[in-house]
């Protein structure tokens, strides 16, 4: 088995995974994907761009004019979650509220005939800002200045709007040619981005204790799960691990599990960035600095003070805030010399009156009722069943001669006799029509009924999946070392904070937390999902003790304390 590249169309062994030309990944690549050449509004599905554990992106091209759209889709058995399908359009509503050019457009979101969630974006020619960073490999100031810069104002204007991405990362900053000039950003996904009111109050409802985001780029506010606090600075606190990781080649707080890395955002100092990439500027490593306080108060209050800062460096370092420009290959890539339609197809356009329907249609059933049965339809049925011959004309009768009369009766007897076999043949005709039709409703009927059971099969898979599915949770408390004890229902584990678990979805877990000198403390939690569980454990009271002491010339041979003191003085003899 092999696999073939739909862009540079090289066959790769079955082992490859992502092709090394163009990084395009195989893995979703499938001929048997049932939305592969349907018609979506105006577009034809072509191939499919990525699949994730919530839905799949397509390119989808014009049929007639050739540009190209991306087109994201909900997994069907999310279609009955109205959480999680709101969620899904959060995105587009979110992103047309900003309309920014440095945001990734959305141009139309719909739901097909066959309940398939989807919106349409525009379709990027580039590659993700993550392409970029090399491990360990600092990237200069000249390179990231301009690409940070871009970043920042487009979040400031989500944050003027009232919208917190909440998961900036490279993965979601795009850099594509535009106006002949490379490494313009589109930053993308704004997916679990968060809506607030005039009053800056939150217009979702997601669940206090709730970690979304990535952990490698989550704010300390995120990383506790404090949904309620989570604003604008959380996106400021993401763009300085975004910026420290590009400073450096690495990221301000790496683990190996997921607890680990959470700790690193609550309770770790970062390192210091010269450390790690001694050539970087001193003026720019405060800005990233600045921008990873635990506190939101310490950092930069707004992503245009960001941007300003950024630019104070840049140019007091003479360093320019220009992109540079793209070569032949890259504008090519791009789309700006190549025509619109797909290389390597010969493509005839269709003419606009052939359009296919805009909406995803399941095709309907062809009746196949023979030869007999089309001709017998093309004429209007009558509305009384009665011999109506009118396929038989009879041939106009013979002139008159001495043996007319039997030839005029005959002819009548003839006209008789293929007058019965019309009727004959229509009553014939009449019932396999009826017959015909009777096969295709009960045809339908089947397949409606396999229909339907396939989908409360899917339906039951996914619920099983679901109770089945392990949930992490992150246990955590401050100060650090506490001795719990988890418990839920077939299940137990003790361990010393910081530690990660995992549990079945949906279970209640107990958790008894213990240390020395502090006071016990319990919480129970549902882990519907990924969680930090964080105990703030109050020290033990303690009386107070005071000692006094009388200094003077104490005699060398003191006296024992007295046993009827009432102040826990200690005498001294003079």
């Amino acid at each position: 088995m092999s696999r073939t590249c739909p862009e540079c169309h090289t066959q790769y062994e079955d082992e490859i995974l992502h092709c090394p030309e163009d990084g395009l990944d195989l893995t979703v690549l499938s001929d048997d994907d049932e939305l592969i050449g349907r018609s979506i509004g105006s577009y034809d599905i072509v191939r499919v761009l990525g699949k994730g554990g919530m839905g799949a992106v397509y390119m989808a091209e014009h049929p007639v004019i050739g540009s190209r759209v991306a087109i994201k889709f909900l997994h069907p058995q999310f279609s009955t979650d109205r959480k999680i399908v709101d969620r899904f359009f959060n995105e587009a509503r979110a992103v047309n509220v900003i309309g920014h050019d440095n945001i990734l457009k959305i141009l139309d979101l719909n739901v097909t005939e066959d309940n398939r969630h989807y919106f349409i974006m525009e379709f990027l020619h580039g590659k993700a800002l993550q392409d970029l960073i090399n491990p360990d490999a600092p990237m200069p100031l000249s390179a990231s200045g301009p690409i940070l810069l871009q970043v920042c104002e487009a979040l400031q204007a989500a944050h003027d709007n009232g919208i917190v991405h909440r998961d900036l990362k490279p993965d979601n900053v795009y850099l594509t040619v535009h106006k002949g000039k490379k490494n313009f950003v589109k930053v993308v996904d704004f997916g679990i981005a968060k809506l607030t009111d005039e009053t800056g109050q939150s217009t979702g409802k997601t669940q206090t204790g709730m970690v979304m985001g990535t952990p490698a780029y989550m704010s300390p506010e995120q990383a506790g799960g404090m949904t309620s606090k989570i604003d604008g600075r959380s996106d400021i606190y993401s763009l300085g691990c975004m910026s420290f990781q590009m400073a450096t080649g690495r990221l301000p707080f790496p683990g190996t599990s997921f607890g680990e890395v959470l700790i690193g955002h609550l309770q770790l100092p970062p390192p210091r960035p010269r450390d790690l990439a001694p050539e970087l500027p001193e003026e720019f490593e405060a800005v990233i600095l600045k921008c990873l306080e635990k506190k939101q108060e310490d950092r930069y209050q707004s992503m245009r003070a960001v941007h300003d800062a950024i630019a104070a460096v840049m140019e007091k370092l003479a360093i320019t805030r220009d992109l540079p420009a793209a070569d032949p290959a890259e504008i090519a890539a791009a789309g700006g010399t190549k025509t619109k339609s797909t290389p390597g197809v010969s493509r005839t356009p269709r003419p606009p009156q052939q359009r296919r329907t805009p909406v995803l249609q399941t095709p309907r059933p062809q009746r196949n009722t023979g030869a007999a049965l089309r001709s017998s339809m093309a004429a209007p049925r009558p509305s009384t069943p009665a011999p109506q011959p009118t396929t038989f004309t009879p041939p106009p009768p013979a002139p008159a001669r001495a043996r007319g009369g039997l030839f005029l009766g005959l002819g009548a007897g003839a006209l008789v006799a293929m007058a019965g076999l019309g009727l004959l043949l229509w009553r014939h005709n009449d019932e396999s029509r009826r017959e015909v039709e009777q096969a295709a409703r009960l045809a339908a009927e089947r397949v409606a009924q396999e229909a339907q059971k396939v989908a409360q099969r899917v339906d039951a898979e996914h619920k099983q999946q679901r109770a089945e599915e392990k949930v992490f949770l992150s246990v955590v408390s401050e100060p650090l070392g506490a001795n719990v004890e988890a418990t839920w229902k077939d299940g137990s584990k003790t361990a010393v904070t910081p530690f990660d678990l995992s549990v079945p979805r949906n279970v209640k877990v107990h958790f008894a937390y213990s240390r020395r000198d502090y006071l016990a403390y319990a919480t129970d939690v549902i882990a519907d999902g990924p969680q930090v569980v964080n105990a703030q454990l109050t020290a033990e009271p303690r009386a107070a003790t005071p000692a006094r002491v009388v200094r003077g010339k104490a005699d060398r041979k003191a006296k024992p304390a007295s046993t009827e003191s009432k102040d826990d003085t200690v005498p001294v003899e003079f």
